[in-house]
């Protein structure tokens, strides 16, 4: 079982209590409506509710997506324009990953994916089991990804997309080194 950390318990704790919320709002709802009323009596008051909360959602989303706009993982989001120090070619195929085995940790790398048969998708995932990007692999198109592999460790590339009878097995381990260490395998053109 993967631990529960960082921004994951946040997201936790959020969602508790606005599902905390939601519940005590549909309990008020329910107990509040013992009696009928005629609907003349009802229906003006009821578009002033619905104006007032489209008005309010309206504006948390737009406030949410301002708030989380700046996190977004892009480089061109965050304002670099750093060249990646290493530039992977990735080719999905039925039910295999054809990529280096070896990359170093703490180095911007440029993977351009693309697939030789159907779609897949290809998901990097961190010793630990998380989920740390992923890309969709299609073919006769190149999709761009950039990513810095955070600490060196046995990471695991699996595809994310159901691609076909052999699907479950298409993984491969990826080991990723200290960049320290990374001039042998690099010069070799790895």
């Amino acid at each position: 079982m993967v631990p529960i950390v960082g921004k994951q318990l946040v997201i936790l704790a959020l969602w508790l209590a606005l599902s905390t919320i939601v519940v005590v709002v549909f309990a008020w709802v329910v107990s509040s409506t013992r009696r009928p009323a005629p609907q003349g009596e009802v229906q003006p008051g009821g578009y002033r509710l619905r104006r007032l909360w489209g008005w309010f959602y309206g504006t948390l989303l737009v406030a949410a997506f301002l708030v989380t706009l700046w996190t977004v993982p892009y480089a061109w989001a965050q304002g670099s324009s750093a060249k990646p120090a290493l530039v992977v070619h990735v080719y999905a195929h039925q039910f295999a990953f054809t990529m280096p085995q070896k990359l170093p940790a703490q180095t911007p790398i440029e993977f351009l994916v693309t697939s030789l048969d159907v779609n897949h998708d290809m998901g990097i995932y961190s010793p630990q089991g998380v989920l740390l990007g992923q890309v969709q692999a299609m073919p006769d198109y190149t999709n761009v990804f950039f990513f810095t592999f955070p600490a060196p460790g046995r990471y695991i590339i699996r595809c994310l997309e159901l691609c076909g009878a052999g699907h479950s097995y298409m993984f491969q381990p990826l080991q990723v080194y200290q960049p320290a260490s990374a001039a042998a395998p690099l010069a070799r053109g790895v």
